[in-house]
């Protein structure tokens, strides 16, 4: 019961982060960005509660690097989707983004490294 409730509460906490994401490009909504830090918030601590103890976030490291991909794809493809359709950041995040960039990568490079190490 808690893994099933710690999936669903990592998947809502991603939902969340989208919509926050949209709100940002897209202010004219009606939807408060207060309601989307709220509930990102709630399901980020609702998935600390529930992890299991002493199980590690990856069966290995090569699932901790397909992911760390993974996540990077869908978040360019988010900003490069939102920007397609017209939106335009408020908070200046955007694909040429120097910080995004450089967290990305260097999270790319050290999921890699821990990739090949054990391999």
């Amino acid at each position: 019961m808690k893994k099933r409730i710690n999936f669903v509460s990592q998947s809502l906490a991603a939902g969340f982060f989208t919509l926050v994401i949209i709100i940002d490009f897209f202010p004219n909504l009606g939807i408060n960005m207060l309601f989307g830090i709220a509930g990102f918030i709630i399901f980020v601590l609702l998935a600390a509660i529930t992890h299991q103890k002493g199980e590690p976030l990856y069966r290995s490291s090569k699932q901790e690097f397909i992911f760390t991909v993974l996540s990077g794809i869908y978040l360019f493809s988010l900003l490069i989707i939102l920007n397609l359709l017209g939106g335009n950041s408020q908070s200046a995040i955007s694909l040429t983004h120097p910080i995004l960039l450089v967290l990305y990568f260097s999270a790319l490079l050290f999921s890699y490294i821990r990739y090949k190490k054990k391999n």
